[in-house]
């Protein structure tokens, strides 16, 4: 799997991981061939792939092939935030963003993904799992739709209020849970829950849609789909339990699995990958939150380029 600083893809990887590999060599010179970037695939084709059953240029070319139709279909879903265009037969991928949103939104979520986000997610003092958060959190709103609210649960070294604090404040504005269980001796940072996101009515009744999103950045994931369990949280935090279930909500700066897509979702809940992410992500964003992704991406750019 395709993985910074150095980890290339493989043919044993999808056409989704050679596409993103594509994307972070045209936003590194500005515009890449695909057969130039594919290159290095063929010399471990032989012996560790095709073992003489089939040829290796038919094998090559049928994954450039797919390299070029996976970009073509994210050229097509996501349209003018997506800063990729592809011309000359559709081999050559330039970066071209249409606006800052374009420029700044996908590079950093490309970079949130194929970056080692255990270790090196912290660059410039700014944290870029903290920043997805946010990111998940308007596009959620957005989601949501008019009057819907949003808070973010998940909490860092830096922040002053406990989550059993957050917790008992976000209950209040929504107007549901009652009061939270202490639950002394358990220790959660947010307890899988990272944002809850809300709509009321003006009569400020319980009765109302509500949802948990879980937020993750990287791509070590596939393996914590089903942690977040909405019911069993709200069971051990709430002491009024909520009319209505909240829904459970699924965040990923990386992309799901095309072919098995119903598959993983059916562990995930209402899933936003990285194109669904850019398909409710509102017009209007904070200048504060850009300027920290671009500083963000342009740090850990810099710091695996020196690597």
């Amino acid at each position: 799997m395709f993985k910074l600083p150095n980890h290339l893809p493989t043919f044993r990887d999808s056409a989704q991981d050679w596409a993103d590999f594509a994307e972070y060599n045209a936003y590194l010179l500005g515009k890449v061939n695909l057969f130039d970037i594919t290159k290095s695939s063929r010399m471990v084709s032989d012996e560790e792939i095709l073992a003489g059953i089939d040829d290796d240029t038919d094998k090559y070319m049928q994954l450039i092939d797919e390299v070029a139709t996976e970009i073509l279909s994210r050229i097509k879903i996501g349209e003018n935030l997506y800063p990729y265009s592809i011309e000359d037969n559709d081999y050559n991928l330039c970066f071209t963003p249409s606006s800052d949103l374009a420029k700044v939104i996908y590079p950093y979520l490309l970079f949130a993904t194929r970056s080692k986000m255990n270790t090196d997610r912290i660059k410039k003092d700014i944290d870029g799992s903290l920043l997805f958060e946010h990111l998940c959190s308007i596009v959620a709103q957005n989601y949501f739709g008019k009057r819907a609210e949003v808070d973010i649960l998940g909490t860092s070294k830096n922040d002053v209020k406990s989550f059993r604090e957050k917790l008992r404040m976000i209950t209040l504005n929504i107007g549901e849970g009652g009061d939270i269980h202490e639950n002394i001796g358990h220790k959660p940072q947010d307890d899988k829950v990272d944002i809850i996101i809300w709509k009321s009515f003006k009569d400020q009744q319980p009765s109302k849609m509500i949802a948990f999103g879980q937020c993750k950045t990287g791509t070590s994931w596939v393996d914590r789909l089903t942690e977040l369990n909405t019911e069993a949280f709200c069971k051990t935090w709430f002491t009024k339990q909520p009319v209505l279930t909240p829904v459970r909500m699924f965040f990923t700066a990386q992309y799901f699995p095309k072919e098995i897509f119903r598959v993983r979702a059916n562990e995930a809940g209402l899933v936003f990958d990285r194109f669904r992410i850019l398909d409710y992500l509102p017009s209007n964003i904070d200048d504060d939150l850009l300027s920290k992704m671009l500083a963000w991406t342009e740090a850990i750019n810099s710091h695996y380029l020196i690597s």
